[in-house]
């Protein structure tokens, strides 16, 4: 046996020494005149020979970035060559809206020239897959993902592609973060965030007698309410795409949920799910209330409340950015309680590919997007809330219609629960949600449907 790393090891290392200390120089964390480590220093941090650190300095010198001082040591160039690093930057394309993202990647431009940024929209369908491609092959060097995406990486093990970040729970909400990290290790930095509330048409409310600000107590409330505000031919008063995880389980949050029961199929768990679709299946038949035949996608929620066909909506701070362009005046409440308050919290983050040559100008992107420039950017031109503390809750005139209950995300706080606190996973998820459909379409009997969810549950 021999200690020496083999020829692919050696090389491997030897590009992530050129690679680190590239980025390094790049982002500025060492600046023009300062002095590298030791030819020693390296080869013990980079586990490399003496012969192979040299040849990766030869590398950083030829790209202009270092220079060699005889018997001295190596110096970041002084003056660094003017040329622009490549930046591919993967996310799903709603932050164009979401987060005015063409501003603020213009505006990094102009600020750092010396790295210029490739925005590349990812479609949401198989967005896991892709991303995971993509940064496997160093198709992206940064990318966004909601929870969701995060969740996936996590359940089948490959956070080793994506680069550690440090918290910073003073100037961040801290609860975010901790959306976004495993084993006490962070993986993706908070961008943007929100609860799923209710989104209310105050001209309609209004019309039909009903109160503003407008705060139902219960599901069952609303669905009443949602009956006096259905006008015949014009419009409903209530509606939601019943399909997203990000909807329907909210029911069973609220239920109870199942916590560490759901893998055992006990009865409280069945319970809980049963309830939960129940109320979905209540609210869907109940008369002149919901648009039953209205079922393709998250948006048509938003559009046709933008066109005044319905009034009030499950919505999110993030998909009501689709309003900004309406007539329509409208505000926001929190959700009716069933059994327990709880609403789903929607988060999306920024992750280094772990692997890319550029990480360290990728870090100075998601730095700059995490500034409070660029956070307090995106709280004046968009709805979505900021994952910076003092821009999410900042005062003073505005520049687009905001609706005035804003700023009662902050009274959700306490409620806000991540899907996976439902205790199921996300292909039982998937499972029910196939036989839920039935279910609701009135083709799968209560016993029936009780008989699925406990197979579900004690099949994994």
């Amino acid at each position: 046996m021999t200690d020496q790393p083999s020829r692919k090891t050696a090389r491997l290392r030897l590009e992530h020494m050129i690679h680190t200390l590239r980025g390094d120089i790049i982002a500025g964390k060492r600046r023009p005149g300062d002095f590298l480590p030791t030819e020693r220093e390296l080869s013990k941090q980079f586990l490399l020979s003496n012969k192979l650190v040299r040849v990766g300095l030869g590398a950083l010198v030829r790209e202009g970035l270092i220079e060699k001082i005889a018997r001295i040591g190596n110096r970041v160039a002084e003056p660094l060559p003017d040329r622009p690093v490549g930046l591919r930057f993967g996310y799903p394309s709603s932050l164009d809206r979401d987060a005015e993202l063409g501003a603020l990647v213009r505006q990094f431009h102009r600020d750092h020239p010396a790295i210029h940024v490739q925005p590349i929209p990812i479609a949401f369908d198989k967005y896991y897959e892709t991303v995971k491609a993509y940064l496997e092959t160093g198709l992206i060097d940064i990318v966004a993902m909601n929870y969701n995406n995060f969740h996936d990486f996590c359940r089948n093990g490959r956070l080793d592609l994506l680069l550690e970040c440090e918290r910073d729970d003073d100037a961040y909400y801290p609860f975010l973060a901790d959306a976004f990290s495993s084993g006490g290790k962070l993986y993706v930095r908070p961008f943007v965030f929100s609860p799923l509330v209710l989104c209310y048409n105050r001209d309609h409310l209004r019309a039909a007698g009903l109160p503003d600000p407008y705060r139902p107590d219960s599901w069952e409330r609303l669905t009443e309410d949602a009956a006096r505000l259905t006008v015949e031919n014009e419009r409903f008063g209530f509606y939601f795409f019943l399909h997203s995880k990000n909807r329907w389980p909210v029911f069973v949050m609220q239920s109870g949920g199942l916590g560490a029961d759901a893998a055992s199929g006990r009865e409280s768990s069945i319970d809980a799910i049963m309830n939960g679709l129940n109320v979905c299946r209540e609210i869907i038949y109940a008369p002149n209330t919901f648009p039953t035949f209205l079922s393709g996608s998250d948006a048509d929620a938003e559009e046709l409340f933008a066109q005044g066909k319905v009034s009030v909506i499950l919505s999110s701070y993030m998909a009501m950015n689709r309003l900004r362009e309406s007539d329509v005046r409208f505000d926001i409440a929190p959700l009716p309680v069933l059994r327990e308050p709880a609403t789903i919290m929607m988060t999306i983050g920024l992750a280094v590919n772990k692997r890319s040559e550029s990480a360290g100008a990728a870090r100075k992107f998601a730095d700059y997007l995490l500034s409070a420039n660029a956070q307090t950017d995106i709280r004046a031109k968009t709805l979505s809330i900021p994952a910076l503390r003092q821009a999410a809750e900042r005062t003073g005139a505005e520049t687009i219609y905001r609706p005035p209950g804003y700023m009662s995300y902050l009274d959700m706080v306490p409620y806000m629960r991540l899907f996976t606190d439902l205790g199921l996973t996300a292909p039982q998820m998937d499972a029910i949600m196939k036989e839920a459909n039935l279910y609701w379409a009135k083709l799968q009997s209560e016993i029936g449907m009780r008989g699925k969810i406990e197979a579900i549950l004690r099949a994994d």
